[in-house]
């Protein structure tokens, strides 16, 4: 009986022991159930570097216009055109100079948020969109004008279809990528414009310098008539405004970037115009709307036997490069508006609107200047204009909050 007693006390134990093992295992779960949400807990973005930023901003700009800048010059303010696209780039810094002060009092918020923080909430929505509007419509002038450079120089039996749907194809896909992806490709790209300076610079062999004189000839009412044409090349630089709380720094920091790359692309197209101002001379020019190609045709190299194609080659990443910037401004209008992380819809019908609208006005040059000019006089309203009556606003609002508190 002692026998059976104890071996049942021992049964009765050993019972208790998986339900001992079982509190101890709860026990031991629970810290690890508590330090779980800490573990998921969502990482700060990663930001662009100012050197990302810089070329961001570089490759944004030159784009379409490069080749047929010195052509716009030239026909109104002669070989005093350089000159125009100097006073240009001046007025330019000034312009600056106000989206980094705008960009200074919100250094968090990008131009859709500022756009409700000054409007309210539905007219900054509306204004956003607008906005919107306009970068497509950028977009959409980049496609066309690749499309119609390539057909006219290298491809002038492929359809302006296949080559938007290319372009268009390619630059989503980048873009889908992210912004920090975007900036390590634009860098990696940079140094194809080194490329395309030394190409320039073999071409300027024969130069003749005598082209530019005499200086002021045109006139200054010619010569600010200029300034206008040479503006329309630069009008990439209000992505400095959208992309600026998403770039690491202080604001003193970016403010120096943004004017590096301002006079970066200020001295790359003067080069270019230089170039082209001293190789054709003042009856020769208005015949060739893209001179830089026709100068870069008449010479040849070891191994490059048209070295014009192979310029293009290159141009067409700075094209890319600037339509993707596009594409990426507006996608990220349409995440603030509709208050979502998921821009991909947005990309696809971006991306199906620009083809539309390349297909319709196809090669027919009434549009397509109809076109131009409705996107040159926007970009006057939302690049310039806007940004100017926003600054005071934000001072001014600024300084209310100041009283408030």
């Amino acid at each position: 009986m002692r026998w059976g007693h104890q071996g049942s006390g021992k049964i009765v134990n050993n019972q208790s022991n998986p339900d001992q093992k079982l509190n101890q295992n709860q026990q031991n779960q629970n810290p690890i159930q508590t330090q779980a949400p800490t573990q998921t807990s969502q990482k700060p973005e990663q930001k662009l570097s100012r050197r990302q930023f810089f070329f961001i901003i570089i490759q944004t700009q030159i784009g379409v216009g490069v080749l047929s800048i010195p052509y716009e010059l030239h026909k109104v303010a002669k070989q005093d055109g350089w000159i125009s696209l100097l006073i240009a780039g001046l007025l330019l810094q000034l312009v600056l100079f106000v989206l980094w002060a705008l960009a200074r009092n919100y250094p968090e918020l990008t131009l859709f948020q500022i756009n409700e923080k000054l409007f309210s909430k539905w007219l900054g929505k509306f204004i956003s969109f607008v906005y919107i509007i306009y970068f497509l419509g950028v977009g959409t002038l980049i496609i066309l004008l690749f499309g119609r450079m390539i057909s006219l120089w290298v491809l002038p039996n492929t359809p302006l279809w296949v080559l938007a749907l290319l372009m268009i194809a390619a630059c989503i896909y980048l873009v889908d990528g992210g912004l920090l992806i975007m900036g390590r490709v634009y860098t990696m790209f940079s140094f194809l414009l080194v490329v395309l300076i030394l190409l320039v610079t073999y071409s300027m062999k024969e130069m003749n310098i005598i082209y530019l004189f005499p200086i002021l000839e045109t006139g200054w009412g010619k010569i600010f008539t200029g300034v206008n044409k040479a503006i329309l090349s630069f009008f990439g630089f209000i992505v400095s405004l959208v992309i600026f709380p998403k770039v690491e720094g202080k604001p003193k920091d970016k403010l120096k970037t943004i004017f590096l790359a301002h006079w970066f692309v200020v001295v790359f197209y003067l080069y270019i115009v230089l170039a082209s101002f001293t190789f054709f001379s003042t009856k020769e020019l208005p015949l060739v709307p893209e001179p830089l190609l026709y100068m870069l045709k008449s010479f040849e190299l070891p191994v490059i036997a048209r070295i014009d194609l192979f310029f293009i080659s290159i141009w067409i990443i700075s094209v890319a490069t600037s339509y993707a910037t596009y594409v990426y401004m507006a996608s990220i209008g349409l995440k603030e508006i509709f208050q979502t992380q998921q821009t991909g819809r947005f990309l696809i019908v971006f991306g199906m609107i620009t083809f539309f609208i390349t297909v319709y006005v196809g090669f027919d040059m009434k549009k397509l200047e109809f076109f131009n000019q409705a996107v040159i006089y926007s970009g006057y309203v939302f690049s310039i204009t806007l940004p100017l009556l926003m600054l005071p606003l934000s001072f001014l609002f600024k300084k209310i909050k100041k009283g408030q508190n």
